[in-house]
């Protein structure tokens, strides 16, 4: 299972910089950075392809004070996130 997520961010670089810093709480949860994008376009999105080692630990985390956003230097504006899996 991977975890695909879409974040609105103020700058591309600045975002990766703090997204890179949060790597420990992310492999504590049971996540792995598989891929990371951005817009092609614009420099104020971005996504990230996460392997997902047990679910339960993924959600907490997501949902440990909004992580997909807190954890990353205020800069991130809005965020959505899939559970996908190979078809």
């Amino acid at each position: 299972m991977q975890l695909l997520c879409h974040f609105d961010v103020t700058d591309f670089a600045d975002w990766h910089s703090a997204f890179t810093a949060d790597d420990e709480s992310r492999r504590d949860a049971g996540l792995g950075v598989l891929q990371i994008w951005r817009d092609a376009d614009s420099n104020t999105q971005a996504f990230a392809l996460l392997s997902v080692n047990d679910r339960d630990r993924a959600e907490k985390w997501i949902t440990r004070s909004n992580a997909l956003g807190s954890d990353d230097a205020a800069t991130v504006t809005q965020t959505s996130y899939h559970f996908i899996a190979t078809a």
